[in-house]
């Protein structure tokens, strides 16, 4: 029999009680912004849970995430519940029949609780909108999860209106360079952000490990620079003719300019791959000790355009792209074949239950290191990792946010986890024929310092933390600051 209770092993933790809370003042509408790894998901069911009681022990309930294995997931913490929920994702032959039997059933009152988890995809499509009709939203709960997907323009058209109660969960509910998009979140969610639980909190709490951060400059080389200087030079040609800013300021707009596209992804894959980063992967690799490194993270560029954080679709996918294809190849066999670490690549390639027996092989130390490119991203639980070497350079938030929260994840095992991050240094900017391009290399590391920044903010070693022998960040950084005039960051 179906039903929705608390698990008896489980005991809020005080924020999570406070997050229903703020969720139920709020009328039942609003968005959770906790940091990644504090349970937003316990959180959400807990949340479910005070509603289906509230309403005499009646809810449909309908949770939404962005990935395959994250419905999976939901499928099975609600089963923990005492739900039998509905998985609604792949070819609608294989799920409609039987969730529109249940919704069915539910409108009748033979049924006291529905649970249906889809993917966002499938969602938004005008398909299984047509089924929530058939439900009464008065009596039924919204979750979606990673909830800064459901802003981008096809899926925030089709957010039903008549779904009365809303949660939405993110570490980071910003959409990056989305005003629009995040308004649209804010507004369906009525309240907005009624909650926030930060890594500061979460750290200080016990609740996240404690973590060293160590940024590593990593130079061009001549020929990089070379192509480097020449799409500098083309984009700012381009912002002049435009009369725009970069990023898609003033009168420049990606979706209208495909060559300024371009541009952009070609000049973040450049830097995404850039090869002195091997090299000096290979030299903390070394120092560390082969038969030291264990539980270790290594996050290869993907080569994605990080203006558009929706624009993906629109660019080759990074397992076929070259470059992106040979640094994962190049670091992989860095660590197996050259150093001898027994490591494996984790990416989409590999179908599901490969993923699944490598995080297990992962957790239990038989595999001391995963090279992945997007795949760690958001959902996946890693918590046994002690070390990670942040090769992507992301600028973009929602990545390096989600991505340090995989790493900060407690566990038994650790006392705390080393971030070490690959900062890309542009050439020094020059002036050709007219052509300044100082501002073009001032915004672009402008933006992996603000990375830098938020690492650094709640790192053991910190600016301000007097750790003998411990590298900081703003040493490490000053010149290259100075250089571009950004000192005050």
């Amino acid at each position: 029999m179906s039903s929705l209770t608390l698990p008896g092993w489980l005991t809020p933790r005080p924020y999570q009680t406070e997050a229903v809370e703020a969720w139920k003042t709020g009328q039942g509408q609003g968005i959770l912004n906790m940091a990644t790894g504090t349970g937003k998901t316990i959180t959400a069911l807990v949340a479910a849970t005070e509603l289906y009681e509230l309403q005499g022990d009646r809810l449909a309930l309908i949770v939404a995430a962005p990935y395959t294995h994250l419905v999976d997931q939901w499928t099975a913490d609600l089963e923990a519940f005492g739900a039998i929920p509905f998985r609604a994702y792949g070819s609608r032959t294989t799920w409609t029949d039987q969730v529109t039997a249940a919704i069915t059933e539910f409108a009748g009152g033979v049924r006291d609780l529905i649970t249906i988890v889809t993917t966002q995809a499938t969602f938004s499509t005008d398909h299984f909108q047509g089924l929530l009709e058939r439900l009464d939203g008065s009596r039924t709960l919204l979750i979606a999860d990673e909830v800064h997907h459901m802003g981008a323009p096809h899926m925030r058209q089709n957010l039903p209106g008549e779904i009365r109660a809303r949660l939405g969960l993110s570490a980071t509910p910003e959409r990056w360079y989305d005003e629009e998009g995040t308004g649209a979140l804010m507004s369906y969610f009525s309240s907005g952000i009624v909650f926030e639980y930060g890594i500061s909190e979460a750290i200080a709490n016990g609740y996240l490990s404690k973590y060293y951060y160590v940024p590593h400059i990593v130079e061009l080389t001549a020929d990089e620079a070379e192509s480097y200087y020449a799409i500098s030079r083309a984009i700012v040609r381009l912002l002049d003719d435009e009369d725009g800013e970069e990023g898609g300021g003033g009168g420049m707009s990606l979706q209208d300019n495909e060559q300024l596209k371009q541009l952009l992804i070609r000049r973040s894959r450049l830097i995404g791959t850039a090869r002195n980063k091997i090299e000096i992967l290979r030299e903390l690799l070394t120092e560390i000790g082969p038969s030291n490194l264990i539980h270790s993270l290594v996050y290869c560029g993907d080569g994605s355009l990080e203006v558009d954080e929706e624009g993906s679709s629109d660019i080759q996918e990074p397992q076929t792209d070259p470059d992106i294809k040979r640094q994962l190849r190049i670091v992989t066999e860095l660590l197996g074949s050259e150093l001898g670490v027994h490591a494996h690549q984790f990416t989409y390639e590999e179908n599901e239950a490969t993923r699944e027996r490598l995080l297990r092989d992962f957790e239990e130390g038989e595999l001391q290191a995963l090279v992945a490119i997007r795949c760690l991203d958001e959902g996946v639980d890693v918590p046994a990792t002690k070390s990670a070497f942040m090769m992507a350079s992301s600028s973009n938030p929602r990545q390096f946010v989600q991505r340090r929260g995989r790493i900060l994840r407690p566990h038994k095992d650790k006392r705390h986890s080393t971030i070490h991050d690959f900062i890309v240094a542009p050439p020094a900017p020059l002036e050709d024929n007219g052509l300044d391009t100082f501002s073009v290399e001032r915004n672009l590391l402008r933006r992996q310092l603000q990375r830098v920044e938020t690492f650094t903010n709640n790192a053991i070693n910190h600016p301000d933390a007097e750790l003998g022998g411990i590298p900081t960040t703003q040493g490490s950084l000053r010149d290259l600051k100075r250089n571009f005039n950004l000192l005050d960051m």
